[in-house]
């Protein structure tokens, strides 16, 4: 590594390092002012909420470092320029691409963070997070003798597998104890119409040699003829299985919750049954989960923003560069939430809206980019 290039990563690792922690207290502040007096209602202690501030915080990283990234990519280019080093070395001969080399490198080494984040340890505080606050609270309201349900217990559960054909309707559904009551079951066919409907007193289910089973009891199953759609005969049972039906009954407890709560593992099982375009409901979820999938890309997109304006001539003040850099930036992700209600509303598959913002923004930054260079 050339000293330039240790010197342009010196500065920018000690910006970085300072907006990270005081962006990183900001966010602390914001989620103990949320959440402190629900922990004191509870009776928890301080170490339980120091571990759920620990769990948020981390779960806020992928917030966090992009923005931060940025405000540390505009006050390096922006110092280096105003100093005139940047004048100096691009009369040297150096292009700005190569001078700029270590911020590229720098984002693609928080790019790949920010995707291992989001994988792992981001969907595990998340998680960890929600069942900590659980727990809390159900022991809280235990004490009070009021009645709570287990972890992992949903009330009125509606559930739909656009590819399997299968539509839920639960109205009780129990992880703890593999069971689910006042179960509805309507069996499509491709085209959307109803070929099967069960209606069964409960149902059980367990995970066997890598799928899940179910079990219906108490069952009236109707049967719809496929060209009229009458009524063709309403056998009862006692117990019926269907091994087509597989299923997964966390995916089904996880929609019940908001989006915003899931974490990244949760958010993809949802995903993957929720098919290519879903809708209603699910196309939520799997906004959710693609917009994260294409976040880490927001790494790469700040600096491709940030160089264009930051290396301007001496006669231009350097705010300009640094306004117009923050203006770009806001209107992408005004850009990114229109695309995301489009994609949360089914108008867009949600795998085309979480990229179309970083594709349009990389057609824009490399003509700039090849300018400035």
């Amino acid at each position: 590594m050339r000293i330039l290039d240790r010197y342009i990563l010196g500065e920018w690792a000690k910006v970085f390092g300072l907006c990270l922690a005081a962006l990183s207290g900001l966010a602390a502040i914001s989620i103990s002012y949320r959440h402190a007096r629900d922990f004191i209602d509870w009776g928890a202690d301080a170490g339980d909420f120091a571990l759920f501030l620990v769990f948020r915080l981390v779960g806020e990283l992928p917030t966090l470092l992009p923005v931060t990234l940025l405000i540390s990519v505009i006050f390096v280019l922006g110092q280096l320029n105003r100093n005139q080093e940047l004048a100096a070395a691009r009369a040297a001969g150096q292009g700005v691409l190569r001078l700029t080399a270590p911020l590229w490198a720098a984002a693609a080494a928080l790019a790949g963070l920010l995707a291992f984040l989001n994988a792992a340890w981001v969907s595990t505080s998340q998680e960890a997070a929600r069942q900590l606050s659980e727990r809390l609270e159900f022991a809280a309201l235990a004490d009070k003798g009021r009645k709570v349900r287990a972890s992992g217990d949903s009330e009125l559960v509606a559930f739909d597998n656009k590819d399997g054909g299968r539509r839920w309707i639960i109205g009780k559904l129990s992880l703890s104890t593999g069971r689910a009551s006042d179960v509805h079951l309507h069996l499509l066919a491709p085209d959307g119409r109803e070929l099967r409907r069960l209606a069964a007193a409960y149902a059980e289910f367990r995970r066997d040699g890598g799928r899940w089973r179910w079990a219906f009891r108490d069952v009236r199953e109707m049967v719809f003829d496929p060209a009229t759609q009458a009524l063709v005969r309403q056998p009862r049972f006692d117990l019926l299985e269907l091994p087509e039906v597989d299923d997964n009954p966390e995916v089904m407890a996880a929609t019940v919750l908001r989006p915003q709560k899931l974490s990244f593992r949760e958010l993809g099982m949802i995903a993957g049954q929720a098919g290519w375009a879903p809708e209603g409901r699910m196309a939520q979820f799997a906004m959710r989960y693609h917009r994260t999938l294409a976040s880490p890309m927001i790494c790469l997109v700040v600096v491709a923003i940030a160089i264009p304006f930051a290396v301007v001539g001496g006669r231009v003040n350097p705010m300009i560069g640094v306004s117009k850099t923050l203006g770009l930036f806001l209107g992408y992700y005004f850009l990114t939430m229109i695309l995301d209600s489009l994609g949360s509303a089914g108008h867009l598959p949600p795998a085309i809206a979480a990229w179309v913002a970083p594709v349009l923004l990389a057609l824009w930054a490399l003509p700039r980019l090849r300018e400035v260079n």
